[in-house]
């Protein structure tokens, strides 16, 4: 349903109404309120009542939630609507914000490739506010995932100099790449084009270069990495090259 435009008041007055019918407290097709001497009432009911305006009951109205009839004085004689069940349980259409935590991981350090961790928190115990504490942050970041993949793909042995995108291909490109028979050759192109992608554009950069980038920036480029090993993480690599034979394989 579409968001109503209603104050704290009226959405408080909303919910009391809906929790004392769904108690059976209330007949939500007569629900009579009364003011004698400025005292807000409802007949046919024992305990407090909640101080209401009848200006609160017509933006009620306006909004679809109730049904008021008005035709006596100092009396209004209402009646909840479907639209007012709906509000309520939408809790008046407020947005589902429980994705938050997920599209900002950094929030929850726990999510983290701990190695990523361990490397990256000396540099950013500077204060996150610090552009430079993230450049160097972001620079350690990538080393980690040359190094995990130097490590899992074993290119020591087949090339001691590779490094950066020339690991990735050992990997993922070549006539023999490390992971062939696995992966068809459009996923290893597209393994392939991810991490050479990420050498060339950060690694390359942040290597060579002073970027000082916004915490936001920095949070984003690890929070990548921190993805990119978990892809990783996610290969058998104890099944390559073993003395069978056999291809890796990835965990489901």
């Amino acid at each position: 349903m579409q968001p109503l435009n209603l104050t704290e008041t009226q959405k408080n007055l909303l919910q009391w109404l809906v929790e004392q019918v769904r108690a059976g407290i209330l007949n939500e097709e007569e629900i009579w309120f009364i003011w004698i001497s400025g005292r807000t009432s409802l007949v046919g009911y024992q305990e407090n009542v909640p101080e209401v305006k009848s200006t609160t009951l017509d933006a009620l109205q306006s909004g679809g939630c109730l049904s008021c009839d008005r035709s006596r004085q100092h009396q209004y004689k209402c009646a909840l609507t479907s639209k007012a069940y709906e509000a309520v349980d939408s809790n008046f259409s407020a947005p589902n914000l429980s994705a938050i935590p997920h599209l900002i991981p950094l929030i929850e350090v726990k999510h983290l490739d701990p190695t990523l961790w361990e490397r990256c928190r000396f540099s950013l115990s500077v204060g996150g506010d610090d552009p430079k504490a993230w450049d160097q942050a972001v620079r350690t970041a990538m080393v980690v995932l040359e190094e995990r993949l130097r490590e899992l793909g074993r290119t020591e042995s087949i090339n001691p100099g590779a490094t950066g995108e020339g690991i990735v291909n050992l990997i993922f490109a070549g006539k023999n790449p490390v992971l062939a028979g696995k992966l068809d050759e459009k996923q290893r192109k597209g393994y392939r084009d991810l991490y050479a992608g990420m050498m060339a554009v950060f690694r390359n950069h942040y290597a060579h270069r002073i970027i000082d980038p916004s915490p936001e920036v920095g949070g984003a480029i690890i929070a990548f990495i921190n993805l990119l090993l978990k892809i990783l993480n996610d290969v058998d690599w104890d099944s390559i090259c073993d003395e069978r034979g056999r291809s890796p394989q990835i965990r489901t």
